[in-house]
């Protein structure tokens, strides 16, 4: 039988590093693997989302990034929410997310690795300002100092002397800022105090000497936060040297955190950059609150292409969420794949008398039909959980509170304190509560704990 045709786009920025990427070789290599491929040219900021959105809607396969992390930033802006897988091909300048994944800087090599590629679901991060602007992002977000630097890069100088065009906007950068009073909760923990600098980490990279997220994972449910105080020169020019020497910030001025929703509130807009690209802020306007920057998370909720090759370092070992739903339904009483019969027909469609039959089973499984959330267990804390929606991959904090109904699936009723006992990362819950959408949390007044996410995956449908 022969392979089915891989439908690809592959969507090229001519302004990218040098001048873009000669496709010749790549274009060879995908068509010899059976491969179907048109190409598409960026012309100006944000056309690739418009580019990508297009090929997700014409039914693509796969969308291949050709130029730089910030064409790779609004690809993913432009296929969040289908099945479209995304490969690279290195074009940009620093190229952090090859670098994360092993992706060859030499062309004809990324493409074979492309061609070979496994499918893999990574977490997006997501952001919005005010409750506004929202955007996603692969690699990271920096507020403060990152935000200013990448402010002041030159593009023309950065496609004629590389990342040192990043160096030098870091010189013209430092005179002028200081560190800024801000409250930020992550999760449900408040922390006030003075930063120069607020990153917000989904993989590890840096620019392209360092990392300031170096434990992130890119499949966990959780975000990396990385807060630097430095507030005078010898502080900052240790945080460079720890930076430069060690490959990560020092905790002399820099306190690391892990959390699914990440709230920033300043008196003042903050510079911004999302994965290497600065965001205006010309026109944002303080609110009562002040400026409200807001960064959650949709777990897995996208599918990249890695080469076979790669360690899997940015990856932990849980299950996928996108491979659960089938089987997951079934644990409690969900809908069920109908069955096939000898005759080739399915329930329901083989005679009247079975349409009848059908119909009841239907309207019961309906009454019996659990209210709330299907969620998979991220990671349990002292008073509450992080959890990801089964069905759209957004991440939420779970709250217990004192009126919460518990119960586990055979009905036997918990205290919050014993269900936090029991629960573990990959658990499967149903959360009945209205989502706080400003805050990113769930309070919970029903929660049915539903066992082992690999152990519903493994369980025969209907079983």
């Amino acid at each position: 039988m022969a392979n089915r045709v891989v439908r690809a786009c592959l969507i090229t920025n001519p302004r990218s590093g040098h001048g873009g990427i000669d496709l010749t070789e790549p274009l060879q290599i995908f068509q010899a693997h059976g491969w179907d491929v048109s190409v598409r040219h960026k012309l100006h900021g944000g056309q690739a989302t418009e580019l990508a959105r297009q090929a997700a809607r014409s039914g693509y396969d796969v969308v291949v990034n050709c130029g730089g992390d910030g064409t790779l930033s609004e690809i993913i802006d432009g296929v969040m929410g289908s099945d479209v897988a995304i490969g690279s091909l290195p074009g940009g300048t620093a190229n952090l997310w090859a670098h994360e994944v092993g992706i060859s800087s030499r062309l004809r090599v990324a493409a074979m690795q492309m061609a070979s590629a496994e499918r893999r679901r990574v977490d997006v991060g997501h952001v919005t300002i005010n409750g506004r602007h929202g955007q996603y992002f692969m690699l990271m977000a920096g507020l403060g100092l990152d935000g200013a630097v990448i402010a002041r890069v030159s593009k023309p100088l950065k496609n004629v002397i590389g990342t040192a065009a990043v160096g030098l906007a870091t010189v013209q950068a430092l005179p002028t800022f200081r560190a800024t009073p801000v409250q930020v909760t992550l999760n449900d923990v408040q922390w006030e105090g003075r930063v120069s600098q607020i990153v917000v980490g989904n993989t590890r990279r840096y620019g392209s000497f360092t990392r300031m997220t170096p434990d992130a994972f890119i499949d966990d449910g959780q975000l990396d936060v990385c807060l630097i105080t430095a507030t005078d020169a010898l502080s900052a020019s240790r945080q460079l040297a720890s930076l430069l020497l060690r490959q990560r910030p020092s905790l002399t001025s820099a306190e690391y955190y892990r959390a699914s929703s990440i709230t920033v509130r300043a008196s003042s807009a903050l510079p911004l950059e999302i994965d290497g690209g600065s965001v205006s802020m010309k026109k944002m306007q303080p609110t009562k609150e002040g400026v409200v920057y807001a960064f959650t998370l949709v777990a897995q909720g996208i599918t990249m292409l890695l080469p076979r090759t790669y360690d899997n370092q940015l990856f932990q070992s849980a299950p996928q969420i996108d491979a659960l739903p089938r089987r997951i339904f079934a644990l409690d009483g969900q809908a069920r794949a109908a069955e096939p019969h000898a005759d080739g027909h399915a329930d329901g469609h083989n005679d009247a008398g079975k349409q009848s039959k059908a119909s009841k089973q239907g309207k019961a499984a309906k009454a019996r039909k659990p209210h709330g959330r299907l969620m998979k267990v991220i990671a349990v804390g002292p008073a509450n959980l992080t959890a990801a929606s089964v069905r759209s991959g957004r991440v939420s904090t779970v709250l217990l509170q004192s009126g919460s109904k518990i119960a586990r699936s055979d009905g036997a009723r918990l205290s919050w304190e014993e269900a936090l006992a029991q629960m573990t990362e990959g658990d499967l819950i149903r959360v009945k509560g209205k989502r706080d959408h400003t805050r990113n949390t769930i309070p919970a007044s029903r929660v049915t704990l539903l066992g082992s996410a690999l152990a519903a995956a493994a369980a025969p449908v209907g079983g």
